[in-house]
């Protein structure tokens, strides 16, 4: 019998304990899902805050990274430009150098023409002198008038070579109009002291449209250094760039023509 009491007593230990049990996990169960929920919405806009910083964080990578490719390539662009600045700045040097050496020697030159004209007349007329005076055989006769014509004509030419040796000391024109006018002009007097400087001042004649045509499309001040250096590779392509070289061939070649005669005319005073 008491065994028997024993046991239910048990029995309602037991259940009381599990009801006890309940009534504590129960909270806490409630506690920690409502923790769960509260965390989630208190973390979840952070973390979808940092998703978005994220992705902004990644555009402003992309960004930076085509940007830096577009340095790239205008680093690049601007060092071929300083290139072709430094090559036609070069150029320009060149040139202002071998003007000023080529108006030294179109001096000396006058001064050289100027002297032999002079040793030339005066050869002149001691032939004229002679030939009036001497009796000579027909064969001497030939060679002293053929001589005196070679000093005549010799003199004729070096008058025209003094006009062609003026022409060469000007400046480039700047316009297109007075470019037209004074290459022509110099053409003319150019084929009479030599025939073959025609086609070689006909070169720089077909280049002038070209020329001024290229520098009327010179870039403005706004204007990158993509534009200019595109200008300058068109100049390139298209040769414009090259009619100052074309003109200093010519002057060299004109140059050459009167040196040739003046030693012509040494022979003849000799």
């Amino acid at each position: 019998m008491s065994s028997r009491k024993s046991s239910r007593k048990s029995k309602k230990r037991s259940q009381s304990n599990e009801l006890l049990k309940n009534k504590i996990l129960a909270p806490i169960l409630i506690a920690f899902l409502f923790g769960g929920i509260l965390g989630y919405v208190v973390t979840q806009p952070q973390v979808n805050t940092l998703k978005t910083n994220e992705d902004v964080l990644e555009s402003q990578i992309l960004f930076l990274e085509e940007r830096i490719n577009e340095l790239k390539i205008k680093e690049s662009e601007l060092s071929q430009s300083q290139t072709a600045v430094n090559n036609l700045q070069s150029q320009i040097n060149s040139n202002e150098i071998e003007n000023e050496a080529l108006s030294k020697k179109v001096s000396s030159l006058n001064t050289e023409i100027t002297i032999l004209e002079t040793a030339l007349q005066d050869n002149k007329v001691q032939l004229n002198v002679a030939i009036q005076e001497a009796e000579l055989s027909e064969d001497e006769l030939s060679k002293m008038n053929t001589r005196l014509t070679s000093i005549t004509q010799t003199i004729e030419k070096f008058e025209n070579d003094k006009l062609l040796l003026v022409e060469l000391r000007k400046e480039i024109p700047s316009s297109r109009a007075e470019a037209h006018n004074h290459w022509e002009r110099v053409k003319d007097i150019a084929v009479v002291s030599d025939p073959t400087l025609g086609p070689k001042i006909d070169k720089v004649i077909s280049m002038i449209d070209a020329y001024y045509d290229w520098l009327d499309q010179q870039p403005g001040a706004n204007s990158t250094d993509t534009d200019f250096f595109n200008w300058i590779v068109e100049g390139n392509i298209s040769g414009a760039i090259n009619y100052t070289s074309e003109i200093g061939k010519f002057q060299n070649d004109a140059l050459l023509a009167v040196i040739i005669r003046m030693d012509a005319a040494v022979s003849l005073v000799s």
